[in-house]
């Protein structure tokens, strides 16, 4: 309990701050990511272009995250959606940007989850030879025990699905 407390403590003063600097990069960034977490989409979205728009080479090294943060916002809104075109528009939006963590920042901390995440939402939207393309590329190099336990058993999920299709 504490400790969401004292996250709330700090968000509450990254907003103040953000007020003061509404042009500051980083604070548009961590503020976004924070909306993002909570599924609060309509509030991060501004922050993030800004944030994007203001650090275009990544000086605060945040903008990977962003990326990956607003394609699961995204991914969500695509999951909760009721209309078709709706749920086909937040996945596209949701798979550009975990590409744009896997073109541009490959060697970003969150590069892996972005590859995870990009084949699962390609699994999603029933586009399994892409899912697969990217999750055994991502099971192929990656050392973290976890992501590669999780993408293997992701990929014979999705390989069972796409016999089945």
């Amino acid at each position: 309990m504490e400790s969401a407390l004292e996250k709330e403590k700090i968000f509450m003063k990254q907003l103040a701050e953000l007020d003061k600097m509404p042009e500051d990069a980083k604070l548009n960034a961590q503020v976004a990511v924070i909306y993002f977490e909570r599924m609060q989409l309509e509030k991060g979205l501004p922050l993030s272009q800004k944030a994007i728009q203001r650090d275009p080479k990544n000086k605060t090294g945040l903008i990977p995250d962003l990326h990956n943060q607003l394609g699961l916002a995204y991914a969500t809104k695509a999951e909760k959606a009721t209309d078709t075109k709706e749920m086909a528009t937040y996945f596209e939006k949701a798979i550009g940007n975990f590409k744009t963590v896997v073109d541009k920042y490959p060697k970003s901390d969150v590069h892996e989850l972005a590859q995870y995440y990009l084949g699962v939402t390609y699994a999603l939207t029933q586009d399994y030879d892409s899912a697969i393309s990217v999750l055994e590329k991502l099971v192929n190099h990656t050392r973290d025990d976890i992501i590669k336990r999780n993408t293997e058993a992701m990929l014979m999920q999705i390989k069972q699905l796409a016999e089945t299709k």
